[in-house]
Order: C-alpha cells, then structure tokens, then sequence
C-alpha cells in the first residue's frame, strides 16, 4: 500500500516508490493494468485503420511499410486491451517525445503535446485524445494548465515538478465535477525535497 493524502475528496493519490531507471516497466504494468475505479472510463477501441493514419499524420518519423506477413511477436494495437483516459505528465518535451514513442511501440496508442511541436500538431493531439482515438496524452507542463478535457481516469507524474504549485494544477486535470479520479506520481532517488514541498503545500 502506498503512502496516500487527498487534496479534493474525489481525488485519490499515490506514490510509487522506484528507482529512476525502471520506471518504464512500472508505467507499462500501470497502463496494462490501471485501478479498478477508473475502468469504467474505459472505452472501446475506435475502428482499427482510421485511428493509425491519424497517428502517422502527428508522428515525426514516416509510417513503416506493412510486412507481408504478420509478425506474431508484434501483435496489432487493437489486440492491446488499452488504458482509460491518462495524461502523463514529464519535466521535458524529449522525454514526452520519448515515452509516446516507447508506448506506441508496446502498442498503446499515446500521442504527444509539448513545446517543440507547432500549434497545429498541438492541436491534432488533443483533439485525438479528447475523441478517444488516443488513450494516452503524455504532456509537459504546457498541458497542466487550462485543458478542457473530461473523463481523465488517470494523472502519472513521470517526473515530479520542480514546484509544487504544478503538481496540483497537473493531478487538477482529472476528478473534475464531483468525478472519481486517480494521481499516481513515480518518486525516484533524486524526489525527496520535491516530495516534502508537495506535502507541505497540500496540507496547508
């Protein structure tokens, strides 16, 4: 059971404590197997072919060619039972462009939005992630503020924010209206004074 504090009543927050470098394999076991009070937020994969376009259309590098023979170690991504609606938040835009890249290629749909992608690009990741095409929004900071999104099931703090001010306005994106939600923060070696600044805020 982890430590856990509650700043709104329908906010539930946890903290996972994990070393700095396997952090990936604790967000894939999250995202594969998340809460059970957000899984019914979760909804039905959209139709297989439209939502991969879309992705490619967002995605620097340009679509593989189809092999002519499916690979049985590479399952389609409609086969993945996918994440309710997650925003995974980071301290930097390489680690969004990072982690939506590794999600992608365990086959959960994610898309990105930080600061070195234009307004357009912006645009298109949000509107996939609020048309459900997309379950997962990995997001700097630029997202933890002023996004009209409803139904986030899950907040993961990737990287703890430097301020505390952030974390709220960051876990503020889900448990909106009176709704259910989950804030799950990973806290590595390098996070006890963020921790304790956190803390401090949040109980005042």
């Amino acid at each position: 059971s982890f430590p856990s504090i509650e700043t709104v009543e329908t906010l539930k927050q946890h903290y996972i404590l994990v070393p700095s470098h396997v952090r990936e394999c604790y967000l894939y076991y999250l995202l594969c197997t998340p809460p059970e009070s957000t899984l019914h937020l979760r909804r039905a994969p959209p139709e297989p072919g439209k939502n991969m376009k879309r992705l490619e259309k967002i995605s620097k590098k340009p679509p593989k060619k189809p092999s002519k023979k499916p690979s049985a170690s590479s399952p389609d991504a409609d086969e993945i039972t996918q994440p309710p609606p997650t925003i995974i938040f980071c301290a930097k835009p390489r680690t969004a462009a990072y982690l939506t890249n590794l999600l992608k290629t365990m086959s959960i749909r994610s898309t990105a939005l930080h600061s070195r992608l234009t307004q357009r690009e912006r645009l298109t990741s949000l509107g996939l992630f609020r048309a459900s095409v997309v379950p997962v929004l990995v997001s700097t900071d630029v997202g933890a503020r002023g996004l009209d999104i409803a139904d986030v099931a899950m907040v993961i703090n990737w990287d703890l924010p430097a301020e505390p001010e952030e974390y709220t306005h960051r876990v503020g994106r889900t448990a909106r209206a009176g709704r259910g939600g989950v804030a799950v923060s990973f806290v590595t070696e390098r996070d006890e004074e963020k921790v304790l600044k956190i803390e401090e805020r949040i109980r005042e």
